[in-house]
């Protein structure tokens, strides 16, 4: 049982690195973004970006609504790409991105780590997408390390 427990702790670590690392990739890419418009304070709102990133669901979100109001002291048009951008970026982060990130640090699938997330958001908000991927990696390896063994030997 010990075994067991540090296994899912390390899932819950790996789930955080995982987390980390989107959100790196999120701020890293919007002051990338922000460099090439001229989009002032870019570092900044790279930040700002990564670290509401690590919010669950609505996180990256909030921080392109953020950067885009704050394109518009640029121009319409660089408000509107850059909606548009994080448009592109919130697909691709939620549909390959973190999928990805997921299996490989948490050994969770990607179809089992966006339906986990879409069904704790519903269930209990951004508390419940926050806790689904380590909750659903929990149970796989409950099922594989329990279950499935004593199915074997029935």
């Amino acid at each position: 049982m010990v075994l067991l427990t540090d296994e899912i702790l390390d899932r819950v670590g790996g789930y955080v690195l995982g987390n980390l690392l989107t959100s790196f990739i999120a701020g890293f890419g919007t002051w990338l973004w922000a460099l090439a418009l001229g989009i002032p304070y870019a570092l900044l709102l790279g930040l700002l970006v990564a670290l509401f990133d690590l919010i669950p669901v609505v996180g990256s979100t909030i921080g392109g609504i953020i950067v885009a109001l704050v394109a518009l002291t640029v121009s319409l048009p660089a408000a509107i790409a850059t909606g548009v951008f994080y448009l592109v970026y919130r697909f691709l982060e939620d549909y390959l991105l973190t999928p990805r990130v997921m299996a490989r640090t948490v050994d969770v699938p990607g179809l089992v780590t966006v339906v986990a997330t879409i069904i704790g958001a519903a269930l209990l908000g951004i508390i419940g997408a926050l806790v689904a991927i380590p909750i659903a990696a929990a149970i796989k390896l409950l099922v594989q390390q329990v279950a499935a063994p004593h199915l074997e030997r029935s």
